[in-house]
């Protein structure tokens, strides 16, 4: 998780992305329960820190080989640092380079939270890298209302369809186990993808 205002950080200071163990997602659960609202909002600073640390894990071979996604989250435009032009090319040149150097191609999922959040730069991020740009309003006036869970846990669709491909016959996804958010349990969940084919 990198945090961003006029600079950025990853939150707990990770050198290296971490696995989504439950102790791991405890931990920055009650990190981001902390923080609190800055006044300047830099996109350019946010980018660098996440590209930084997607790189430094890449170099040491610390991840799965799976896709890359990032998840882009803002509640504001602007403010402060390199404009929108300067983002947009940085977003386009580190996904050549991640190609490139490591392999990897990268996508970025952009949500707008609340109606005075930017749409046109994290639209037009979200859409250059192959992602999805989905808007989180104060109401119900947009696809997901102001509903962030169901918003944010529709990127994977995405990835899903791409599951039918030839590699992917026997797939089968685990989830570490987890409450579920609307009963309040425990559980996991296991999926594997199913195809008409008729």
């Amino acid at each position: 998780v990198v945090i961003f205002g006029t600079n950025a950080r990853v939150l707990n200071g990770q050198e290296l992305l971490v696995r989504a163990t439950k102790e791991n997602k405890d931990t920055l659960i009650a990190a981001v329960k902390k923080l609190r609202l800055g006044e300047n909002t830099n996109f350019h600073r946010a980018f660098l820190e996440a590209f930084s640390l997607l790189e430094r894990t890449f170099q040491v071979e610390s991840t799965t080989g799976c896709h890359v996604a990032v998840l882009f989250m803002t509640d504001g435009t602007i403010t402060t640092g390199p404009g929108s032009n300067e983002v947009i090319q940085l977003v386009e040149e580190k996904r050549e380079e991640f190609l490139t150097d490591f392999g990897r191609t990268m996508t970025i999922f952009s949500f707008s939270l609340g109606n005075r959040a930017d749409e046109a730069v994290t639209k037009t991020i979200a859409c250059s890298t192959g992602g999805i740009w989905i808007p989180v309003g104060d109401n119900d006036s947009n696809l997901y209302g102001n509903d962030i869970i169901s918003a944010m846990s529709s990127y994977y669709k995405l990835f899903a369809l791409g599951m039918g491909d030839g590699g992917n016959d026997d797939f089968v996804a685990w989830v570490e186990p987890h409450e579920f958010f609307h009963r309040k349990r425990m559980g996991t969940t296991v999926s594997a993808p199913v195809y008409d084919r008729s």
